[in-house]
């Protein structure tokens, strides 16, 4: 009941018919007009008089039809027709006063919710208000702090943009910070990008080039089969966006990038003709040479971003491989801020890029989450506690926290309308919010692109400043190396007799081999702190299948360190075992325990255990036998890896300069390689042929006891056949702490037949399980590891001793036209090096020199 007006009515009905001694002739709106539900007896127009149960079942009627909509107050018993009269009055002489009474607390009632109802709304409209206040408040703050947004040193931007493409062109090794893009096909990457780049350019239906009509999401899904690098400059003063792509081989004497801008709708053709180029047409490969494109634009953030392709979930199986296996190495580099988009409508649990970034950097330090479409999940939280919950992220390393970004739905705004767009879904989301009253002080600071763009902007600026002196050293170490190999090329142009050059490669054939032999004996000497590699580096290098049905995370020896050579391989043989002794017996039906069981001769054995080693044969060469290709596939990735390692450790030992400038041909260079990759791919070949002949004769001829003992391994309980995850772990763990035999003994089987047969030949593949670790190890090192240690020195020097003249004058005399290449390359490398040495030498000094004035300041002070 909404209005006052039926009590108010009510009360003056009774208060009339209690002055009234009779009642009007005709009270046409009289309350006691009309008889209804249990007024039986009232009396109708032209009554004498009203009686005492006329008004007491009116103002029943009437308190039910005023607490119709909220029975929680209505009295729960009806007036009695005698109550509040006086005791000794006839019937016929009304006392109303109990019935006012109860009409005034009728209408207090009533005038109460009314109260509540008006005061409700008083408060939402002030709610609102003040929301409409804030979010005008964070508006203006927002366009204040955006025309200050782009003060950032922008020289340092460019110093930094010019070696990202001088590093690119040369190939040489110069770490800087870089910001890498990574997100799922349907995570609004592309929208993210435009974001930050400040306009948009999707892909419209139309026969002619419209204004920003092209879209970063064909990009994606396109065009990047290469990755993108985006250089953004903010140029007030570019009212238009400018975009140039950096040639792909510029000469040392020409402007880097291309003469011409590329029109805004002509980017995607440009880009994928420029990935075709490389990738191929076909659409089903990719390449990790970048694409480096400079924008300048009054909108645009300051920053450097790689753009990834999009991780794909179907599709073409090699294509989404390359593309995961191009994304890990390109966040695999600690000096690269990892984003990392997903969809907000995407539970916590359900992600998909999260855990590749977690793979790369567990504890999130280099890592920012960037949650995408968050207006179709802000109308989700429903209250305080949900939102608070939601925004505070979950299963997330102590302080961190995700950042939430809206998008303008429409596709085909203008920069401007783009610009305002991407503040009002900022602005609209914040305004949710503030309805549930969320904690504001806690997360609106990671609400909105323009939050993201700050805090990318502000982490690449420090970067960039704390990487100045290191940068400096690296480019003056590049100069000098650089300068040394130029000298080096020059005297070896001028000398170039072919008995000089046999000798030289005789010496540097057996230096090769002794470096080698050091760093699989144990040696610095290859700098394992940029050349090593952790156990997670080598397993995405190496490009060699997983080991099959493996999921158990143990804590293999020395994952986490950069080693080579024999300690990657000691740690390779450590994770084998693991491996190994974590398989466990598979799942195995009655049909094949009966036929196993078949109908056979009497044997020393019972036919039971028979059966048994029936099926424990072809169910352990099942499980084992892929493990042994893998294994030996990953030992060749490591033994072969030593080669560009031993290389560079030739070339730059200046106790070898004479010969290590042979390594500047390229034909003998890959003569080597050949010899010694044919050694190893040769010795992994006869290992593999051993070890599997020695496993079929082992579960051939496999002797019961020994088998079905296997040294007291597993504990008495384990159960073989339903063995959970944690049961393999706590085994495993188990085994590799304890590396010694038990007690042997008997087995003992259940009464019931197959379950005999099925425990049998679980307990004898733990035997074989247990032995087939063991021999293995022993077996890589005697047909692996010991022929790389004794023989591979001398299979390699005599092999180059035994090369005909003829053969060292095809891989030095026509190498001459390739030292006269690298000679120029050398000339040009050296030339831009110095360059951007001096550049980045003046800067450095002049900030050096303006920190240390404000400190003077300071200190005066």
């Amino acid at each position: 009941m909404s209005t006052t007006q039926p009590t108010t009515q009510l009360v003056e009905e009774i208060g009339s018919a209690a002055k009234r001694p009779r009642l009007s002739p005709e009270p046409s709106n009289s309350i006691f007009q009309t008889a209804g539900p249990g007024t039986a007896g009232i009396t109708t127009a032209g009554s004498a008089k009203p009686t005492s149960a006329m008004i007491h079942a009116t103002l029943n009627q009437g308190m039910a039809h005023l607490y119709s909509g909220n029975r929680s107050t209505a009295p729960t018993t009806p007036m009695r027709s005698n109550e509040g009269l006086s005791g000794g009055q006839p019937p016929s002489v009304v006392n109303l006063t109990s019935a006012e009474r109860l009409a005034k607390q009728l209408h207090d009632i009533e005038m109460k919710k009314v109260e509540e109802v008006r005061q409700k709304r008083v408060e939402e409209e002030q709610m609102y208000r003040n929301i409409r206040i804030k979010t005008e408040e964070l508006r203006l703050r927002m366009e204040e702090e955006e025309k200050h947004a782009y003060k950032a040193n922008k020289e340092l931007y460019a110093l930094y943009n010019d070696l990202q493409g001088i590093a690119r062109d040369l190939d040489i090794p110069v770490e800087y910070p870089e910001i890498v893009v990574i997100g799922m096909q349907s995570d609004g990457k592309s929208s993210f990008v435009e974001g930050l780049l400040g306009f948009q350019f999707n892909i419209v239906e139309s026969s002619e080039p419209q204004l920003y009509s092209l879209s970063i999401s064909s990009i994606t899904d396109i065009g990047t089969r290469r990755p993108l690098i985006l250089q953004m400059i903010n140029n007030p003063d570019r009212d238009q966006p400018r975009c140039r792509f950096r040639k792909e081989n510029p000469s040392v004497h020409e402007e880097p990038f291309e003469d011409s801008d590329t029109p805004v709708h002509r980017l995607v053709d440009e880009i994928c003709r420029r990935t075709n180029e490389k990738a191929g047409s076909a659409g089903d490969r990719v390449s990790d040479v970048p694409i480096i494109l400079r924008v300048e634009f009054a909108n645009c953030a300051n920053l450097t971003i790689y753009d990834t392709p999009g991780f794909r979930l179907g599709g073409d199986e090699r294509l989404k491989n390359e593309i995961k296996d191009m994304v890990h190495k390109l966040i695999l580099p600690k000096h690269r801020i990892i984003v990392c988009l997903e969809q907000s409508t995407v539970e916590w649990a359900n992600s998909v890029s999260r855990p590749m970034a977690r793979q790369i950097d567990p504890d999130f330090s280099r890592t920012i989450l960037v949650n995408t479409k968050f207006d179709n999940r802000v109308k989700e939280l429903r209250n305080k506690e949900s939102a608070n919950k939601y925004l505070g992220g979950e299963n997330l390393p102590q302080g961190v926290q995700p950042f939430f970004i809206s998008m303008p739905l429409r596709r085909d705004l203008e920069a401007s309308r783009f610009r305002d767009g991407i503040r009002d879904a900022s602005l609209d989301d914040y305004s949710k919010l503030m309805e549930v009253n969320f904690d504001e002080g806690r997360f609106l600071p990671h609400l909105g692109l323009f939050r993201v763009k700050q805090h990318l902007e502000k982490a690449l600026n420090e970067r960039f400043q704390q990487n100045l002196s290191p940068t400096l050293r690296t480019l003056e170490d590049i100069c000098k190396r650089t300068a040394e190999e130029l000298e080096q090329v020059t005297q070896e142009l001028q000398q170039n007799d072919i008995q000089v050059l046999k000798r030289k490669a005789e010496t540097y054939v057996n230096g090769f081999v002794s470096v080698i032999d050091s760093l699989l004996g144990g040696s610095i000497v290859g700098e394992p702190d940029r050349n090593g590699e952790t156990l997670l580096e080598e397993k995405l290098s190496s490009t060699v299948a997983d080991w099959p049905d493996f999921d158990i995370d143990f804590d293999i020896q020395n994952s986490k360190l950069k080693i080579y050579g024999g300690a990657q391989y000691a740690r390779l043989l450590n994770e084998f075992e693991y491996v190994a002794h974590s398989r466990e017996f598979p799942k195995t039906s009655p049909s094949e325990v009966a036929s196993a069981m078949g109908t056979t001769k009497m044997h020393a054995a019972p036919v039971l255990e028979m059966a048994a080693a029936n099926l424990v044969q072809m169910k352990a060469k099942n499980v084992f036998l892929p493990l042994i290709d893998v294994l030996l596939q990953r030992c060749s990735y490591v033994m072969k890896r030593l080669f560009s390692i031993a290389i560079e450790v030739l070339k730059n030992d200046p106790d070898r300069k004479q010969v290590g400038i042979l390594s500047v041909y390229e034909r003998f260079v890959n003569e080597l390689r050949n010899t010694y990759n044919g050694f190893i791919e040769a010795t992994e070949a006869d290992c593999r042929a051993r070890l599997k002949a020695d496993f079929v004769m082992f579960t051939r001829v496999a002797d019961w006891d020994i088998l079905s003992s296997q040294g007291g391994q597993d504990p008495e309980e384990y159960d073989y056949l339903e063995a959970t995850a944690d049961d393999t772990k706590k085994r495993v763990c188990s085994i590799m702490e304890r590396k010694a035999n038990a007690n042997p003994s008997r087995l003992t089987t259940d009464e019931d037949g197959y379950r005999r047969v099925a425990i049998s030949s679980a307990k004898m593949f733990a035997g074989i399980r247990f032995f087939f670790a063991k021999y293995v190890r022993n077996k890589m090192n005697a047909f692996f590891l010991d022929p790389m240690l004794s023989d591979v020195s001398v299979s390699v020097v005599n092999h180059f001793h035994k090369l005909e003249d003829s053969k060292y004058e095809d891989m030095f005399l026509e190498g001459v036209t390739e030292l006269k290449e690298l000679k120029d390359r050398l000339e040009r490398q050296l030339l831009l090096c110095t360059q951007q040495r001096d550049r980045f030498k003046e800067v450095y000094y002049r900030m050096k020199g303006d920190h240390g004035q404000q400190r003077s300041l300071q200190l005066s002070r």
